[in-house]
């Protein structure tokens, strides 16, 4: 039904962005790795849209690539494997940082995400690496995350961090969100400084 949506990004909250189009302002559901990539606000932004369908409520969730949008996909395919789920996996690791991992069967890796433990890890390489494997030979995929991807990599390591150190996944992401300028920042700065933030509440 939906294939993406373009509009003018009005309010960006936890998880979710709000985008404006010939007056109507959609909630989008979005992972962190896609959050900390979106324009600024009043800017315009295009998103690869999921719709989801349940039997209370429909639900959109947005991707800036449609490599994401795939991943997304592929996941929600998984037997046990639902929106929520999927939009950790993305909200942690790049679209080439799973195709990796399932492919080599990094449980470690998957096990980074929040949610899912050595038992899910396992299901999703048996249930994917065939999949996976398919995709990366066939080209559509490749093991190396785009250059732009690097200050969503630098975002979901310092996440993995803060959660390790035994912060709340929210918390963790509003210190990150609060520092200036993240998307400029490696991994070991934004850490620092999104410690700091946390220091001083």
């Amino acid at each position: 039904m939906f294939n993406y949506l373009r509009g003018v990004l009005i309010a960006l909250e936890q998880d979710t962005a709000v985008i404006e189009n010939n007056g109507i302002g959609w909630q989008v559901t979005v992972p962190l790795t896609v959050q900390s990539r979106l324009a600024a606000l009043g800017q315009e932004v295009k998103l690869y849209i999921y719709l989801a369908v349940r039997e209370d409520a429909l639900q959109l969730y947005g991707f800036l690539q449609k490599e994401e949008l795939n991943l997304f996909k592929l996941l929600i395919s998984v037997s046990g494997i639902g929106p929520k789920a999927a939009l950790a996996v993305l909200s942690t690791l790049t679209a080439a940082e799973f195709y990796a991992a399932v492919i080599h069967e990094n449980i470690k890796v998957l096990t980074r995400v929040p949610g899912v433990g050595p038992k899910s890890a396992r299901r999703l390489i048996v249930e994917l690496k065939e999949k996976v494997t398919e995709i990366v030979e066939s080209g559509a995929e490749s093991l190396q995350p785009p250059a732009e991807q690097t200050a969503a990599d630098a975002y979901s390591e310092a996440l993995a961090a803060l959660q390790a150190l035994g912060y709340h996944g929210t918390e963790a992401q509003s210190a990150l969100n609060a520092v200036p300028k993240r998307d400029q920042l490696a991994a070991e700065e934004l850490l620092r400084k999104a410690l700091a933030r946390l220091g001083t509440h």
